[in-house]
């Protein structure tokens, strides 16, 4: 076989790898260095300060620690979406924050821009742009995403853009972030996204069948 075409046959191959490698990161939470060995750990029950959808009341749980500049946790938000309205009679979905904020330079911010909007009932609305349009202003620097980007979201979904501003550097805003990154400490949490079914850890689904025949487990758990 000539040299030039084993070098492009070989190079192709590496390829390969390296786009699976990527991939099964994605779908293992966006963590290569977290443990091969699963241990199930737990967090704290679900209180009024949790933003949480579908289920006001209800026998199963499902909690996300996110980061809304993970592309990992991009990836798996259509799932997240699809199961909140099948299971949204029957299942509480929440979200809490756990910005990595040591890789991606606008975790911290854009967790702030959520809670910001929540001061103003738009939690979920801001939560749900922040993923949409996550390729667009995860690229822009911290100093200027919100002029940019945030306030231009905060204005689509009907938020008083000046109170946003101003709340979204507020105590409580990044006092509530800190709750929720203590919390997801305490249960060792190594990536995002992190679930929790019924306030224990789950091995991350491989796609929407895989999450679904964990709920239908826990409902069923549930009836008995």
């Amino acid at each position: 076989m000539p040299r030039k075409t084993e070098m492009w046959i070989i190079g192709v191959f590496v390829a390969v790898v390296v786009i699976g490698t990527i991939a099964a990161a994605v779908l293992s939470g966006g963590n290569t260095t977290a443990s091969t060995q699963f241990v199930a750990t737990t967090v704290p029950a679900l209180t009024a300060v949790d933003w949480t959808r579908g289920a006001a009341v209800s026998s199963v749980s499902v909690i996300e620690y996110g980061d809304f500049q993970c592309p990992a946790c991009g990836a798996y938000e259509p799932i997240v979406e699809q199961l909140t309205k099948d299971y949204g009679s029957k299942v509480t979905f929440a979200f809490r924050n756990y910005p990595l904020y040591q890789v991606h330079q606008d975790a911290m911010i854009s967790a702030q821009a959520a809670e910001a909007a929540g001061l103003q009932g738009k939690y979920w609305e801001m939560h749900d742009l922040l993923y949409t349009k996550q390729a667009e202003w995860s690229v822009e620097p911290t100093a200027t995403v919100v002029a940019k980007y945030f306030d231009g979201y905060a204005k689509t979904i009907g938020l008083n853009v000046a109170k946003f501003d101003t709340d979204i550097s507020a105590s409580t805003v990044k006092a509530k972030i800190q709750k929720d990154l203590a919390s997801g400490n305490d249960a060792k949490v190594d990536h995002t996204p992190t679930f929790f079914v019924n306030l224990a850890q789950i091995p991350n689904p491989q796609s929407y069948a895989d999450f679904k025949t964990v709920i239908d487990s826990a409902l069923t758990a549930s009836a008995q």
